[in-house]
């Protein structure tokens, strides 16, 4: 106010007199002087005159446009980014607000282009309408208008700008496309980018625009739209996100103006004309695009959505678009022809049957999308209808558009639409199905080739699909609410009926032979219409089952011909084996599970058509078309379609599934398709039949003999079926015995009567096609048709057998003609006679016995390879099986016959002696021998050449596959054939099993990359190919081999043959003998080794040395990773022996060839050596842990001497480090690696071994202080101390050799700290083997009840010295470890100030040292700390390790033995160090490496020591270190936690009941995230073992106690205003790293805090723990939890919510499972109770809103849940923690139940909400509805059984929950019936899973109970699901017997 009294008067004045403008209301003055204005800036010389100057230029005429526009600009740019201050606004005369009115009114004029200048664009309008300085001003007053909160006027002729300008752009872009000029580079996209920035802030002002001109919005919007599909339609990657952008600011606001301004007639023609197919073509482009802009693309897709629902279907037009009708047209009895529309509405249909005859393929395929908002329309106005809404609900997305993943309502809506509503969308589909089902009649009716008209019947087929699917997908048809009285289904039927036509003129196309790729891709459309049609209603196939499987068999023809894959996992092959599984699991929910079977046999059968003899073989009308395509493509086909995994999976469970009194009948069928099978086998060899029927007609019916094996193995045979079956069975083997009858006699022509009998051919015609190999390959075939049935028949009928009484059984098996099967022990003895029925006695008697059949076969078809009889040998393989189990039984029951009774006749000796060597006979066929000729054992170490994978199935046979498929047989069934076979056999299986287990080496053949065992066998997921390897490896890894005793005793020496050969190829190369059966002179070697150190700069080997071979390598690498992974429980000691020795030569031979090639081999030969070596030493590792632990005393490693054991094991490991080193200059992660694991291994075998030499001198008890042995300084144990002793004193020579030049000590080059490194080591190893010794002592005197442990207290000189040895060496660790963690600068200062030699020596302490020369600041040994945890000086850590590992050693001795003396300052060195490490590990943000998880268990070994060492002092001198300990642990757990993510458990969670199956940890794809995850969990185990020992040893438990209460509840003992826990964020709770760690430690208090006074503390604190433990998981709490990521927690500061509320689950299932009373009150009763219900509620809600559970891409329903949810990317729902989540939870309730009733019965209704909550969630189990996260059926069966659990625990507290029970079985009936939130049921499987509990249920319910549902329940579902219950409960004889 002071300045504005300062203004020029004069100035005032003329302002006054100024005239205002009638239309602007702004001043004009045209008396002001204008020509110095000209130069940007004048305006500013006087500021208060600024604004109103500049206004009044503008104004005036004097200055151009141009000029104009630069002025204004400058004006722009002046204020841009300026936050005016009050003072400065008052200064102004005019203020700005009336500044930017004017600016963008007069800007407007400029940018708004006249209608003749968008014809000419060279006009001064045009120009400025380009120009960016017009751009730049609008979009500045756009900006002030919402600073200034200034309402501007927004004409709606600004669309017309935008147009312009669009239009200008798209011209550019073909300018820059036809120069090949970047757009984006150019002047002119600074324009674009000024409007795209003027178009966003436009739509967003709060003024709005003021337009309801829709032609103008059409005008604007067209070329935007021919904008985005130049973009898409050319892939053009530069400006493609600029233009989506762009797309996206236009369309959003149109949107917006179509849902308030519904169009009219007009308009709707309008749009159809002008936008309706421009629209289509963006969105198809945009489904076809990358996922480069993946967040734009789904933006746009939305807008575009949104846009055509509310111009097409907004609810002005769906009134009329509802009252459609024309499916009476299709009534049987209607005569109508065709419906007429005489509504606009019409005008939509007519665009689509123009885009159709024009045939527009990217338009057409978005009509199903366009379908589906039409029904998403429909749904809502339901709904509003229904709520009784008086008006329209806000806009919200979900209202106008959706996209594919989503479904149509929240809750499946369409499962209640109303039946009218159904005919309406019904009759929509229709109108848009009829006319594509006239193009293709008329395509069909066209000609007789299809050739030229493929595309034409794609682009049709294509665009019927998409309508399907989504048909399909909502659900529209409902049979059982169709109100069309069977129309529905009439046209349903016609669309099957023409689909089929085509698949039939395609499958009969002559063309296709020519490998036409459009024949694929048609075919693909045609497969997925009939499974879509099969989905909406399976009764439109009626008759044409046979045709679907023929569709099949042909459409497997093109499969050669798909562009992706010519394998059988192509996509199309998978789509074809889809549809087939369909079909069966469909007619298998009918329970008619034959009729599909049978009717893929008889399609089979029709692969040859058959004409003339049989007619009524084939009813030709079943067909649309003749079968005449390519027999050898057929008969491939069908072995493709026989060899699916999946389709005999579906057919095996269907079969299975059968109810047991449809078995018989199921056996009938399966009679009568054998006798047509036959019948049509007899036709296809007539005279009448082409050549080569007969030789596929063989094939087929061998291929048909599959099915009816598959059929017979799969039948479930119970007591009330059995008798039925067993006479079906009897036809069965009646209609093969005539056949059979000749192959099983002994006549010397049986063969040729058997193939007459078969084909019905007569004898003369057949003798001279005998010789043939048609003749032959068809005899084989023949004969794997009737002993594959033959086979299973038998298997079948000794199960019908087995089940029924007796007498029958006997009867039954007199027709079998099998007595030993139904024979009991006084049967045997009454038994005089011993004839042998024999194998075929069900076919005839006598019959030949099986070897005699081979050989007769073997003899005259097999005795050359012109014919493939691998699938013969199989079978063969088969029969031997079956017929050594009948012998096995038959020779034990005589056998036991001879024990038992006195009178053994010679007969019976006799005929045991026959059946041994039958059976060994049979056993020789199968461990190969000269039977068959060439099956022959090939080799002990050799392996077969050129031996293919083979697939597991039996189809899969051949020449080449049939070692796997032997070896297979073998290693399925040892049991069986190993009693038979003799020594030699046995052995030479064995060589062959361990021989095929590696590389093919010797024959350098077929080499195998495989790098170990562990890479071979994958357990956790079932092969389809499988090799000789994987078999192998397998079953050498399994321990069930191991029980036979033949393994036992013939492997190892087995095992070390192979060793011996394969080492002896690969070490010729390096040393001139290699000779591993004389055992060496280690003394010798030791010597030889120092002497090569020593001289490692001479050339030990002249001449050129050869590269290694990779595949000897490999060899030797396997065979050493075998025998590290063979289970070595079942060893002997003559085993290990041997093992250990020729494991030690092969380490003395690589160390001496690394040694001898040293500078001689090329680097990464020298690693292969390297790692050579550490196999080795891993492998001796476990040999000596699992010996030395079996046989602790008597077991020997092959050096009887242990010091030159430990002497090798130290410096063969120093040598190798050393010429590894030496050779590579850098130091890697797989050197670090390779030199951590040989570390750890030398570590470990030295503590194995030293271990055992301790335990053997350590007295037993208190009283042996000194033993006899050592006081006289003799024996045993004398010597055992020696040798130890002198073990270390050689460790600490080396160390003071290397030490012996100080100059060099500080250097820490990666060559000295790896030498130290296996000092360290082998010292760490020797310290904690005495440590483990004194432990073990210890344990055995607690189990002789002496509870006291006092200190050893030795006064031997070995021991002293060994006392003063440790000594030194703990002043030596505690100086270098502090050196360690300097940096350099102040290492080079204390240089001079230690004396190493002297340290070493013992003549100098450490007490000066530490305190007085090596300081560091606190900071920088932190940032020294945190460089070594993130990866730099890896060659310092290995050595600080296990320098840590071996000073905990020291520790632990200082404690259990008397004369251990440390420094003073050891122990706070240690811990000062210990803690810093881990300290600045949990302080850490970062992303962290894996590596510093491995070597920081030193640090955490240190601080379990320290614990021990301050338990047994005063507590209440080291409270606060104590304390300090305490929120260490918390805080490392917590970040290891945190690391986790969804991997983090409880240690009860990991060793405890049941969840751990489910969540177990899962192998990542990325192996380093795996070995990540692992090195956590060690870690974490190791803190968590050093936890424990808190809460065992130290007397103040109460203090760590209540530092976990603080942890939990969020607040820290140093700042508790600080709240780490937070609720209300974006995806639910945070919580900090301390509180998930006090989750950890609560439940290591509860597992180990034992004894009354421990006990007493935790009851003291457990009520506020326990509310701690709820108040987590009600922050945590959200749907979000469920989820693999979150939004919040992508750093790793914050664990994962999920894991933490399942760990506070766990928490509370401990808590509550304790027996007393004083731990959980009503209130927490309540509080656990109601936990799983508000879980999985949240669960349902990720369900219901269609987030996938596979590809994690999310859309969501409105705007509301699209903030809630966030981002689209990474969201995927993770299956395995939800079913974790689910067990526990199940866990949490039973518990409750059973432990806590009284607290529970007043509970109850928040347990049966819970309860529901949980049955809902197995309504996702096998339930794919589109995208939705749903379970599998057998994850689902899993949560079924955890269910079940709480309705048996219900059961079992009969007396307690009785009058409860009913209230949860009506809970099940409700959602079993289709009433549950989803509306779909609960799967079949996962129902029977739990229907034990409910049967459970139905027997606690009183009979007053039962008729209280019946009565509530009313007519329905749910009363007759009742009944079913109730009648299936009696008919299955349930009782309860108790919980599972």
């Amino acid at each position: 106010m002071t300045k504005r009294k300062h203004t020029s008067p004069t100035k005032s004045k003329k302002t006054k007199k100024l005239k205002k403008n009638p239309k602007t209301q702004c001043v004009d003055s045209p008396v002001v002087e204008i020509k110095h204005q000209k130069v940007p800036g004048t305006v500013a010389e006087e500021r208060p005159w600024e604004n109103l100057q500049l206004i009044l230029s503008l104004q005036g005429n004097e200055l151009a446009d141009k000029d104009k526009v630069e002025l204004a600009f400058s004006f722009v740019k002046a204020h841009e980014g300026e936050t005016g201050s009050d003072e400065d606004e008052e200064c102004q005369v005019v203020k700005m607000s009336r500044v930017v009115i004017y600016l963008s009114d007069w800007v407007q004029k400029l940018l708004i282009p006249a209608e003749k200048n968008r014809q000419v664009k060279t006009d001064v309008d045009s120009e400025l309408c380009l120009d960016v300085r017009c751009w730049e001003i609008f979009r500045f007053c756009l900006k002030q208008s919402s600073i200034l909160h200034v309402s501007i006027n927004l004409p709606g002729k600004l669309l017309s700008a935008i147009g312009f300008i669009t239009e200008d752009l798209l011209s550019a872009l073909n300018r820059s496309l036809s120069s090949e000029v970047d757009l984006c580079n150019g002047q002119d996209f600074e324009v674009y980018t000024s409007v795209v920035d003027c178009v966003g802030l436009l739509f967003s002002s709060k003024s709005g625009m003021s337009n309801d001109n829709l032609h103008l919005w059409f005008s604007t919007v067209e070329p935007v739209l021919k904008l985005t599909h130049k973009v898409l339609a050319e892939d053009i990657k530069v400006g493609d996100a600029f233009v989506l952008r762009f797309s996206c600011l236009v369309l959003e606001p149109f949107s917006k103006f179509l849902m308030t301004h519904p169009t009219k007639k007009d308009g709707f023609r309008d749009f159809l004309d002008k936008l309706f197919e421009p629209f289509l073509d963006v969105l198809g482009l945009l489904k076809l695009s990358e996922d480069k802009n993946k967040d734009l693309e789904i933006t746009l897709i939305k807008l575009i959505q949104e846009i055509l629902s509310l111009a097409l279907f907004h609810s002005e037009h769906i009134k009329e678009f509802l009252r459609l009708g024309g499916t009476e047209r299709y009534l049987p009895e209607s005569k109508e022809n065709k419906t007429i529309l005489k509504s606009y509405h019409r005008h939509f249909f007519t665009k689509f049957e123009n885009m159709l005859s024009m045939k527009k393929e990217l338009e057409l395929s978005c009509m199903g999308s366009l379908f589906r908002l039409f029904i998403n329309r429909v749904m809502k106005q339901q709904r509003d209808s229904t709520s009784g809404l008086a008006e329209e609900r806000p806009w919200k997305l979900q209202d106008t558009a959706t996209n594919d993943n989503e479904s149509s309502a929240k809750s499946h809506c369409s499962s209640s639409l109303r039946p009218e509503t159904r005919k309406s969308l019904f009759d929509f589909f229709l109108h848009l199905m009829e006319p594509i089902l006239l193009v293709i009649d008329g395509y069909v009716n066209y000609g007789s080739e299809m050739g030229p008209q493929l595309a034409d019947f794609y682009c049709a087929i294509k665009s019927a699909n998409s309508l399907l699917f989504h048909f399909a997908h909502e659900r529209i048809y409902v049979k059982t609410e169709d109100a069309s009285g069977g129309a529905c289904f009439c046209f349903l039927r016609k669309i099957f009926i023409t689909i089929v036509s085509v698949a039939s003129k395609l499958q009969n196309d002559n063309t296709y032979d020519e490998g036409s790729e459009m024949h694929v891709l048609l075919a693909k459309e045609l497969v997925t219409a009939i499974g879509y049609l099969l989905q909406i209603e399976y009764e439109v196939i009626e008759s044409d089952l046979v045709n679907l499987w023929l569709i099949i068999l042909s459409f497997l023809g093109f499969t050669s011909l798909s562009p992706e894959s010519s394998e059988n996992d192509s996509p199309f092959t998978s789509l074809l084996f889809g549809l087939g599984c369909q079909l069966i699991n469909l007619y298998g929910d009918l329970r008619q599970v034959s009729v599909a079977v049978f009717a893929l046999c008889k399609a089979v059968r029709l692969v040859i058509p058959v004409d003339g003899d049989n007619e009524e073989m084939m009813d030709t009308r079943e067909l649309p078309k003749p079968t005449v395509f390519c027999l050898k493509r057929s008969t491939q086909s069908v072995e493709k379609l026989f060899s699916s995994q999946e389709l005999r999976l579906a057919i095996h469970r269907a079969i299975k599934g059968i109810p047991e009194g449809q078995a018989s009948g199921c056996i009938k069928s399966l009679t009568t398709d054998v006798s047509e099978t036959m019948d049509w086998v007899r036709v296809s060899f007539s005279t009448s039949a082409r050549e080569q029927d007969g030789q596929v007609a063989a094939f087929l019916a061998g291929a048909l003999s599959d099915i009816y094996s598959l059929i017979l193995d799969s039948l479930t045979i119970t007591t009330g079926n059995s008798n039925l079956v067993g006479l079906s069975m009897n036809c069965l083997v009646d209609l093969i015995r005539p056949c059979l009858t000749h192959l099983v006699s002994s006549d010397s022509d049986c063969i040729e009567n058997f193939f007459s009998a078969v084909t019905g051919k007569v004898l003369d015609s057949m003798m001279a096609e005998q010789n043939s190999e048609t003749y032959r390959k068809s005899v084989c075939l023949f004969i794997v048709f009737f002993l594959r049935i033959y086979m299973s028949s038998r298997s079948l009928y000794r199960q019908v057998i087995s089940l029924m009484p007796p007498k029958k059984s006997k009867e039954m098996a007199g027709i079998m003609g099998d007595f030993i099967a139904t024979r009991c022990g006084n049967d045997w003895i009454l038994e005089k006679s011993w004839n042998d029925e024999g194998y075929f006695s069900w076919i005839c008697h006598p019959s030949a016995s099986i070897v005699d059949i081979i050989k007769h076969i073997s003899a005259i078809y097999l005795k050359d390879d012109s014919v493939d009889c691998s699938l013969l040998i199989y079978i063969f393989y088969g029969v031997a099986l079956q017929r050594l189990v009948d012998l096995n039984r038959h020779i034990k029951s005589l056998d036991y016959v001879s024990k038992i009774s006195d009178d053994i006749h010679g007969t019976m000796l006799k005929h045991v002696s026959v059946l041994k060597c039958e059976g060994e006979e049979l056993t020789d066929f199968l461990l190969g021998n000269d039977i068959i000729p060439g099956s022959a054992d090939v080799g002990t170490f050799e392996t077969i050449d050129n031996t293919d994978q083979w697939v597991l199935r039996v189809s899969g046979i051949s020449g080449k596959s049939l070692p796997a498929v032997r070896l297979w047989v073998l290693s399925q069934h040892i049991d069986i054939w190993c009693p038979r076979a003799g020594k030699k056999k046995l052995k030479n299986f064995l060589s062959l099993l361990i021989s095929s287990s590696i590389p093919r080496i010797l024959n350098g053949a077929g080499m195998s990359t495989t790098l170990s065992w562990e890479n071979n066998v994958d357990k956790g997921s079932e092969k389809n190919n499988i090799g000789l390897e994987q078999f192998s490896l397998g079953l050498l890894c399994d321990s069930v081999l191991y029980e036979h005793e033949f393994v036992r005793r013939y492997l190892a020496p087995s095992f070390t043959h192979v060793l011996k050969t394969t080492a002896e190829t690969f070490f010729m190369d390096f040393t001139e003998e290699v000779n591993f059966d004389s055992p060496p002179d280690w003394s010798e070697v030791l010597i030889m080794l120092e002497s090569s150190i020593a001289n490692q700069s001479e050339a030990f080997v002249e001449g050129h040395i050869p590269q290694l071979d990779n595949h000897k390598f490999t060899a030797c690498q396997n065979l050493l990773n075998l025998l590290y992974g063979m289970p070595k429980e079942y060893m002997n000691e003559k085993s290990f022996q041997l093992y250990a020795t020729y494991v030690l030569d092969f380490e003395r031979f690589i160390v001496f060839s690394m040694l001898r090639c040293l500078n001689k081999l090329s680097p990464s030969d020298m690693e292969n050596l390297f790692s050579l070596f550490i196999t080795c030493r891993k492998t001796l590792k476990s040999i000596a842990m699992v010996s030395c632990d079996k046989v602790l005393r008597a077991t020997e490693l092959p050096l009887s001497d242990s010091s030159l054991l430990a002497s090798w094991l130290f410096k063969s490991a120093q040598a190798a480090v050393t010429c590894q080193e030496r050779d590579r200059n850098d130091f890697t992660k797989k050197s670090r690696d390779a030199l951590f694991s040989l570390m750890d291994h030398t570590s470990y075998m030295i503590l194995t071994v030293s271990k055992c030499q301790f335990s053997k001198a350590l007295p037993l008890s208190d009283e042996q202080l000194i033993p006899s042995e050592l006081s006289d300084g003799s024996g045993q144990a004398n010597l055992i101390f020696k040798s130890l002793t002198e073990q270390a004193e050689t460790l600490l020579n080396a160390l003071r050799a290397i030490f012996r030049d100080e100059k060099t000590v500080f250097d820490c080059d990666t060559l000295i700290l790896n030498k130290l490194a296996p000092i360290f080591s082998c010292f760490s190893g020797l310290l904690w083997g005495l440590a483990s010794a004194v432990s073990h002592r210890d344990m055995q005197k607690k189990r002789k009840k002496k509870r006291q442990n006092t200190k050893l207290r030795w006064k031997s000189e070995q021991f002293l010295k060994l006392s003063r040895l440790i000594h030194v060496l703990s002043n030596f660790f505690e100086v270098f470890a502090q050196c360690l963690l300097l940096s350099g600068d102040v290492q080079r200062e204390i240089q001079t100030n230690i004396n190493w030699t002297r340290l070493l020596d013992g003549t100098e302490g450490s007490n000066d040292l530490v305190c007085g020369d090596i300081a560091e600041t606190s900071d920088g040994k932190k940032k020294i700390i945190a460089s070594l945890i993130k990866g730099d000086s890896l060659e310092v850590v290995l050595a600080l390790r296990h320098l840590l590992i071996a000073s905990a050693a020291i520790l632990r001795l200082n404690l259990q033995i008397d004369g251990f003396t440390l420094s003073p300052t050891f122990v706070s060195v240690l811990t000062g160090i210990s803690s810093d490490l881990l300290s600045v590990l949990a302080d850490m943000n970062e992303v962290l490496p894996d590596f510093p998880f491995v070597w920081l268990d030193g640090a955490v070994k240190v601080i379990e020591e320290l614990e021990r060492h301050f338990c047994l002092s005063d507590p209440t001198l080291n409270r606060d270190l104590y304390s300090k300990f305490i929120e260490l642990h918390l805080k490392v757990i917590g970040k290891c936690t945190s690391l986790q993510g969804k991997e983090a458990t409880l240690e009860s969670h990991e060793t405890g009941f049941g969840t751990n199956v489910i969540h177990a940890k899962q192998v990542l794809s990325e192996k380093s995230q795996f070995h990540r995850l692992h090195w956590l969990d060690e870690l974490k185990g190791r803190l968590r073992m050093s936890f424990k020992v808190f809460i065992h040893n130290f007397k103040e438990l109460q203090l760590g106690v209540q530092a976990v209460e603080r942890a939990l509840v969020g607040v820290s003992e140093v700042c508790p205003a600080i709240y780490n826990i937070q609720t209300g964020n974006r995806d639910g709770g945070r919580i900090s790293e301390t509180a998930a760690a006090g989750i950890d430690c609560l439940d290591l208090i509860l597992e180990h805090a034992t004894g009354g006074e421990r006990l007493n503390v935790v009851k003291k604190h457990i009520q506020g723990l326990l509310s701690a433990v709820f108040g987590i998981v009600a922050h945590m709490q959200s749907p979000f939890i469920f989820f693999t990521n979150s939004v919040s927690n992508k750093g790793s500061n914050f664990p994962d919510a999920g894991s933490v509320i399942l760990m506070c689950v766990e928490v509370l299932i401990r808590i509550a499972g304790k027996h007393e009373p004083s731990y959980m009150d009503s209130s927490h009763i309540g509080q656990s109770i109601h936990i799983p219900g508000a879980i999985f509620n949240d669960y349902l809600q990720t369900t219901r809103a269609g987030f996938s559970a596979l590809d994690g891409n999310l859309l969501y329903k409105n705007d509301q849940q699209q903030d809630r949810f966030g981002s689209s990317k990474d969201r995927q729902v993770d299956q395995k923690f939800s079913l974790s989540l689910y067990a526990a939870c199940c866990r949490l309730l039973y518990t409750a139940v059973k432990h806590h009733q009284s607290e529970t019965v007043g509970c109850m209704a928040t347990l049966q909400e819970s309860v529901s909550a949980l049955l809902y969630c197995l309504e996702t189990a096998g339930n794919k509805l589109g995208n939705r996260a749903s379970w599998e059926v057998e994850e689902g069966i899993r949560c079924a059984c955890f269910l079940r659990r709480i309705f048996e625990e219900l059961r079992q507290q009969k007396d307690v929950y009785g009058e409860h029970c009913f209230k949860f079985l009506s809970t099940y009936i409700w959602v079993s019936s289709g009433y549950g939130p989803l509306k779909t049921g609960i799967n079949r499987e996962v129902d029977e899973a739990l229907r034990p509990g409910v049967y459970a249920l139905i027997d606690t319910c009183s009979p007053q109970n039962l008729q209280y549902l019946h009565t509530v329940f009313g007519e329905g579902p749910c009363r007759n699901s009742l009944a079913t219950l109730q009648q299936d409960k009696e008919k299955s004889n349930f009782a309860y017997r108790g919980k599972v």
